[in-house]
């Protein structure tokens, strides 16, 4: 009997599970991820790259999907490059630490638009959101940490594989056409990280939900890829990371057994997951701070990010954009502290221009700690002008694994977002279709309270 290959494997898992219910906790955890992503997207709307993004979408055919908020009507494909920026450009989304990666915002704007046209029950939705992710982050499990360290955007290599999946999943390919998508999905992987702090980052995000859409709609027409897309001579483990092959057999196996998608992190705060530690301990001091003077603030922090932010701090200078500000972790917790709390305000222009926020920023030193195994945690020690100090410490921050964040907690959250956006009644009536779409018959109901 010929051997499976990595996709046929993945196809196999997929479409195995497909045909039976998922177990109630990754049925939740799928709905917290989909309430996640629209507190992450509901304050992005006025951001100048959806503008610009939204400015180039196309009038429907053959079927209508929406850009989420905006309302608008428009192809499948421009709805997932819209939709996917959204969740992306104020980077207030989730985090899967372990390979660096925002997994839910590449593959959720395929579901939703593959749902829309196809009219897909809300079960269907949740299980293929669920099911595409877990396609996902195995293949991104064995691309990383080298992808990353490469230089890759890992949603972006690894997003549309598992948008392809959720789709094939959705349309009920057969196995071979299932294939053959994750295969086209692999072989046209891209996103370089260089894009940090730019336009771009968002619309990789959004690119490859599209790709991984537009390799479903290739398959179901009959392109073939090669079955080795992953593993094969010249394929995506060997052209895209430097990790060893032996890795995949235990990937695979777990899959199933693991659930990748309840090692989420939700953020409570919008900036890099790496700064959420630091803003914490800031915060944390400040009330106890009594009014004294900062002298020097010291933050002890994992190695990788000590590194990030230094090549950051090289690459940007000063803050000179909301996104230069918002990859900033010495800003962001200077902000933090100025400011007493930290918001989208903290990321406009009166803020990373402000010079007293840009002084106390220039006092802060990144040191690295090799007890630090994950960026859950850092500590802080600030000393004052008087001689006096103050210290933090966190191990796992609010919304990290080792600090769950209640669906109570995400729904207040999601209420603080959307204030201002949305009515009181229309957020109430969001979370109720959100916390129920696996009992709906339709995303009729959920999308017309999406597109007001």
């Amino acid at each position: 009997m010929t051997e499976l290959s990595v996709s046929e494997r993945l196809v196999k898992f997929a479409q195995d599970w497909a045909k039976r219910d998922l177990p109630d906790d990754v049925t939740n955890e799928a709905k917290r991820l989909l309430l996640n992503q629209l507190k992450a997207s509901v304050g992005a709307t006025d951001h100048e790259a959806i503008r610009i993004l939204h400015d180039t979408v196309a009038p429907p055919h053959n079927g209508t999907a929406h850009a989420i908020w905006l309302g608008t009507e428009t192809t499948a494909a421009d709805a997932c490059v819209v939709n996917g920026a959204l969740f992306e450009v104020l980077d207030y989304h989730d985090t899967y630490i372990p390979c660096y990666m925002h997994a839910t915002s590449a593959v959720l704007p395929a579901v939703l638009a593959q749902a829309e046209i196809g009219n897909h029950s809300g079960r269907d939705v949740i299980q293929a959101l669920a099911l595409g992710m877990e396609v996902e982050l195995a293949v991104a499990t064995i691309l990383m940490p080298s992808a990353y360290y490469r230089g890759y955007v890992p949603a972006g290599l690894t997003g549309g594989v598992g948008a392809a999946a959720a789709c094939a999943l959705l349309a009920n390919l057969d196995a071979e056409q299932m294939r053959n998508a994750l295969g086209i999905a692999m072989c046209t992987a891209f996103g370089t990280y260089v894009s940090v702090g730019s336009m771009t980052l968002s619309y990789i995000t959004g690119a490859t939900a599209k790709s991984g859409l537009t390799a479903f709609q290739l398959a179901a027409r009959g392109f073939d890829a090669p079955a080795t897309a992953f593993e094969g001579d010249k394929g995506m483990l060997v052209t895209h990371s430097d990790e060893d092959p032996e890795k995949i057999e235990d990937v695979i196996e777990s899959l199933g057994k693991t659930w990748r998608i309840h090692g989420q992190t939700y953020k409570t705060v919008p900036t890099e997951t790496i700064t959420h530690g630091p803003v914490e301990c800031v915060l944390d001091v400040l009330d106890r701070a009594n009014g004294r003077a900062v002298k020097r603030m010291t933050f002890k922090v994992q190695e990788i990010v000590k590194d990030i932010c230094d090549e950051r701090m090289e690459r940007f200078g000063d803050p000179s954009s909301e996104l230069t500000a918002r990859f900033d972790l010495c800003f962001c917790a200077a902000a933090a502290w100025v400011r007493g709390k930290f918001t989208l305000d903290e990321m406009k222009e009166p803020a990373y221009t402000s010079q007293t926020i840009l002084d106390l920023r220039a006092k802060m030193e990144l040191v690295a700690d090799p007890n630090r195994e994950t960026f859950e945690g850092c500590s802080l020690e600030v000393e004052f002008t008087d001689g006096s100090t103050e210290t933090s410490n966190v191990d796992a921050f609010l919304g990290s694994p080792g600090n769950r964040m209640s669906d109570t907690q995400l729904s207040d959250l999601f209420k603080v977002s959307a204030a201002g956006h949305l009515a009181d009644i229309e957020i109430d009536d969001i979370l109720d279709a959100t916390w129920n779409l696996d009992q709906a018959s339709d995303i009729t109901r959920l999308i017309s309270l999406l597109t007001l």
